[in-house]
């Protein structure tokens, strides 16, 4: 009975112990229970992807950043190894990886790539700790795509700025007052010539090369700097290290302090100008010998504004020929010096000057200022100087000559014998009829007549003016004395030639007659009208030279000053700026970047453009998807909430054209678009009759004048209306190019404020 009684009571305590024990395991549970459902919350709401695999790679659990990370559903789960998304150059890397993991039992790193179609790809950092019990291992992925985006978008500017400094012949430089060193730029070292492991500072390095002529006056600029704080710029010479050649530099420089580190510098930019000062110097010496020339020269120059008429210079001879001073001649209209009325009657005189921009006056009587009569000729000529037209006007004095020909005169049975023997054609001519009186033998195997059939005919027999034209000019010939003029004969054979005549009156037994020399001088004309050709086409391209370099230096020079200026306050305020602040001048410098690279390559493309047949490469291309990259381009360069609407009615995929060309020529006209419009822009996509591809993108932007819109295709013409829009201005001349390479047209129409749509009519060969 007691034992019974004992082993109730050991029976009731051993349940008191079990309830208690029962109500702890309750308690636990609920404790895990919210332990894991807060652990699930975390898993699920974590922004890095959380991944549990097996020791096959297998993917056991995932995360819905996990999830979203690869682009799957978790019902697709059962399939999914963690193995097949990375990208191949990476799979060793991520087997060391996990063998380091499980071997150390500790968390290990690691980088890869992830290739999640064949348009995604995605960097990330992985964490890793392998669970032994489990045999599993818990993975955790930071998306790292945009750090290594930045990454390689800076690398890549790095390499164009150095470019954009090797192609300027620019160097920079950083020289830190406080510890004296020195740190140069790699094409700012090509420029001093000194070598990449040469130790640097500013008193051996700098100084050293400096020309001894410039050495002086530099160290004293640099000092006055530093002491005053100040900026400086200068041009001076150096000695190059490398070769001893001496170079012009032009140097720029600026003190900055920085406050953490409690350090002085001076930062700047050099640019090596020898080659500029050399051409400077070739101007000034040609500008002097031309000066000397024009002083020492021993015939009348006078200069003289081609569109006013202006004297606006005359030489030593001129002054003392005519007896005026300089003061008198210069400032003065032509027509308003006495000296020169029998020139200058008229201002109708002076306009026939300025178009036929060649004027030949003859034996002319000048009268001097003292009233001496001098016999002279006059010859004047239409220049371009720089960007204005000027006369140059030669004054001979023919006095002397004057005096031959009248002794010619009164020697003319003499002449007359030596006329048959002369190997230059030559006529004896009646001035009052035009009758022939007689040639010699050389005029008759030129024309081609007998001595018999020349004394029976007239000038108009072998002329090709009138009877009536001839005589007018016979008539000057008497009044003048020697002339000379330019006509077209006839030959006996029916050809004509361009000769050239120097007439003058002879007296012969008292009867006056005219002798006239006759040179052919066909050949000439040819080669003087080649040579007239040869100097427009040479005038069009010194037009286009400046019009190119003014164009490309602007367009160069501002996105450069925003690098420069951009580069110059990361450097001040590095140490200072937040993120946000730095990153803005990063997007400005990428900004600059682009828009120079795009100059690069419109500024390439015009010697692509002059070797176009051999550039010219067609091949079979899917033109939709082209079409639609280079779209995306152009909306991510531009930053721009506008789109562009693709409206296609092509039932074909591949096409048989120039992608390089089509790519420039879309580039060209999408950017366009976007640049002057605001709104959405439509390609319009179709195929003619012909087995042609018309293109239409047409945008609602500001229009172009309708009288300028056939300039539009001529290399660097741009529309009054661009505005403050950058552009070089001989895109679309390369666009045009490029369309009539694949033998396509191209049409502009537009509407001031309403848009522009441009037409491009292009063939293609289905392959």
């Amino acid at each position: 009975m007691i034992e019974s009684k004992n082993l109730i009571q050991e029976l009731k305590a051993q349940n008191t112990k079990l309830k208690a024990q029962n109500k702890q395991l309750k308690k636990t549970k609920r404790s895990a229970e919210v332990f894991a459902y807060k652990l699930d919350l975390f898993s699920n709401f974590s922004p890095n992807g959380l991944f549990i695999i097996d020791c096959d790679n297998k993917i056991i659990d995932i995360n819905k950043s996990g999830l979203s990370l690869l682009s799957k559903k978790r019902s697709e789960l059962n399939s999914l190894t963690f193995n097949q998304f990375i990208t191949e150059k990476y799979n060793l890397d991520f087997k060391i990886f996990l063998l380091k993991t499980k071997e150390k039992n500790s968390v290990n790193y690691c980088e890869i790539e992830l290739t999640i179609d064949k348009d995604k790809h995605v960097f990330v950092r992985l964490t890793a700790k392998f669970i032994e019990k489990e045999q599993q291992y818990l993975i955790i992925t930071i998306d790292e795509t945009e750090k290594e985006f930045f990454k390689k978008k800076l690398q890549e500017n790095e390499s164009v700025f150095k470019e954009i400094q090797r192609i300027g012949h620019v160097g920079s430089y950083q020289f830190n007052i406080s510890t004296n060193s020195l740190e140069l730029s790699q094409e700012l070292r090509f420029i001093f010539g000194v070598q990449n492991n040469t130790p640097l500072n500013i008193m051996e390095t700098w100084l050293n090369i400096v020309h001894p002529l410039d050495r002086e006056i530099m160290e004293l600029c640099l000092r006055k700097c530093i002491l005053n704080k100040t900026s400086f710029r200068k041009e001076y010479r150096i000695i190059r290290l490398n070769d001893g050649a001496v170079r012009w530099l032009d140097g720029w420089g600026e003190i900055s302090y920085d406050n953490e580190l409690d350090e002085l510098s001076m930062i700047g930019v050099i640019q090596d100008i020898t080659e500029r000062k050399l051409a400077l110097e070739k101007i000034q010496s040609a500008e002097t010998r031309s000066h000397q020339i024009f002083e020492a020269s021993k015939e009348g120059i006078l200069i003289l504004d081609a569109i006013t008429g202006q004297i606006t210079d005359a030489n030593p001879f001129l002054i003392e020929l005519i007896g005026f001073n300089y003061d008198e001649l210069v400032g003065k209209e032509l027509w308003e010096i006495g000296v020169f009325k029998n020139i200058a009657t008229s201002k109708e005189t002076f306009i026939e000057l300025q178009n036929k921009e060649y004027i030949r006056f003859e034996d002319m009587p000048l009268e001097t200022k003292a009233g001496t009569s001098i016999d002279v000729e006059f010859v004047s000529n239409v220049y371009m100087v720089d960007t204005r037209k000027v006369i140059l006007c030669h004054i001979r004095d023919i006095s002397d000559r004057k005096k031959a020909d009248k002794a010619l005169q009164e020697s003319a049975q003499l002449y007359y014998a030596m006329f048959e023997k002369n190997q230059t054609p030559q006529l004896l001519i009646d001035p009052i009829n035009g009758n022939i009186i007689d040639v010699n033998s050389a005029a008759a195997r030129f024309y081609g007549y007998s001595l018999k059939d020349f004394r029976l005919m007239t000038l108009s027999d072998i002329s090709t003016f009138s009877s009536e034209h001839i005589l007018e000019e016979m008539k000057k010939f008497t009044l003048t004395g020697p002339s000379y003029f330019e006509f077209i004969h006839k030959l006996a054979s029916g050809e004509t030639c361009d000769i050239e005549i120097y007439t003058s009156p002879l007296s012969i037994n008292g009867q006056a007659l005219l002798i006239s020399t006759i040179n052919d001088i066909s050949k000439r004309k040819l080669e003087e009208e080649r040579l007239v050709q040869l100097n427009n086409k040479l005038e069009e391209v010194n037009i286009l030279k400046s019009q190119f370099i003014s164009t490309v230096s602007h367009e160069f020079r501002t996105p450069l000053a925003g690098i420069l200026s951009s580069v110059q306050l990361l450097q001040i305020y590095n140490d200072t700026w937040g993120k946000e602040k730095k990153e803005k001048q990063f997007k400005q410098i990428f900004d600059a970047v682009q828009h120079t690279k795009a100059l690069l390559d419109d500024v390439s493309l015009i010697d692509e453009e002059q070797t176009s047949k051999s550039f010219f490469r067609p091949t079979n291309i899917k033109l939709l998807p082209l079409i639609n990259e280079i779209i995306e381009e152009n909306l991510s360069v531009s930053e721009t909430n506008q789109k562009v609407i693709i409206k296609s009615k092509l039932d074909i995929e591949s096409y048989y054209m120039d992608s390089i060309m089509i790519r420039h020529i879309l580039n060209n006209i999408i950017s366009n678009a976007l640049k002057y419009s605001s709104k959405n822009i439509t390609i319009h996509l179709s195929k003619t009759k012909k087995k042609e591809v018309k293109f239409i993108i047409k945008d609602l932007g500001i229009g172009i004048p309708t009288d300028e819109i056939k300039y539009l295709l001529e290399p660097y013409y741009r529309a009054s209306n661009k505005g403050s829009a950058q552009g070089t201005g001989f895109g679309l001349s390369v666009v045009k190019r490029f369309v009539d390479l694949h033998k396509g047209k191209m049409l502009i129409e537009s509407v001031v404020n309403e848009g522009t749509a441009v037409i491009i009519i292009l063939p293609y060969l289905q392959q």
